[in-house]
């Protein structure tokens, strides 16, 4: 939650509805949405705070895409450290690196559902390299795209380990899968042994040892794990009880890449420790 109202959020795209649709689902996952208009250079005319980060949402899936990868380098000129993630409506390996080399972050598809958008929004203002889970059958094109780029150099990583990484099965005890609904919900360490009745230090154990299960570094891309692997149950619903154990598939990339079914591609860039 921090991490969202620490962000000022900036809304960019021709259609007005879709606009306040966004402003509305931001809205009530409580992100800082400031100002909305139809180009950047509406945007540019308002009183931007220098201080605070900057988060714009772009909708790249208008008639002229140069015209719209031009405005995200406009923006990106004058607010070098913002983070700006393209919205478009098809997923096309040309576009992905248009949107890169005009300098965004992160290229969603108006397909997603709703949480893992938000939780990919997320990952992008914690410096990570957000792309549709489809690429992962166009990687290299992309990679030759951006040439020497540090994305095309994540990207490398990842397409090596699509291609070559064995399947492992990674199992979650009752516990662990208990937990890990939590952490979709958002919920501390404090908040879920008070719940679950056990010491706080306990839920930390599990946490990191969910962490290394299902090969994530830290507890917002956990969540979007779970809610890609079919765990968006309530904390409090059908979960398993007892000492069963639930398998799990893991992200093709241990370290760098989150892969979602129906969402995203996550490359971390930073390599941020792990917050358990």
């Amino acid at each position: 939650m921090t991490t969202r109202q620490s962000f000022i959020t900036v809304l960019v795209g021709p259609s007005e509805l879709l606009r306040e649709g966004l402003s509305r689902i931001l809205d009530a996952a409580k992100f800082r949405v400031l100002f909305s208009a139809a180009c950047v250079h509406d945007i540019l005319q308002k009183p931007l705070p220098q201080h605070r980060p900057i988060l714009l949402i772009i909708d790249v899936g208008g008639t002229d895409a140069d015209a719209e990868f031009a405005q995200i380098a406009e923006f990106k000129a004058i607010y070098p450290t913002s983070h700006v993630v393209a919205l478009a409506d098809h997923c096309r390996s040309t576009d992905i690196v248009s949107a890169f080399h005009a300098g965004a972050d992160g290229y969603l598809t108006k397909v997603a559902a709703h949480d893992t958008f938000i939780k990919a929004l997320e990952l992008v203002m914690l410096g990570q390299t957000v792309l549709p889970a489809e690429t992962s059958t166009s990687i290299q094109d992309i990679r030759h795209g951006l040439k020497h780029d540090a994305v095309a150099d994540e990207l490398t990583k990842v397409a090596v380990k699509v291609e070559y990484e064995d399947q492992e099965l990674s199992i979650l005890s009752s516990r662990e899968n208990c937990i890990l609904r939590r952490l979709i919900e958002g919920e501390s360490n404090k908040a879920i042994a008070r719940e679950i009745n056990i010491a706080e230090a306990t839920v930390k154990v599990h946490v990191k040892a969910i962490l290394r299960k299902i090969r994530v570094r830290n507890r917002t891309q956990a969540a979007v794990w779970a809610m890609n692997h079919g765990m968006l149950t309530s904390a409090s619903g059908n979960a398993p009880s007892g000492n069963e154990k639930m398998p799990t598939q893991p992200s093709h990339h241990p370290h760098d890449l989150l892969e979602a079914k129906k969402g995203y591609l996550f490359v971390d860039n930073h390599h941020p420790a792990n917050s358990s």
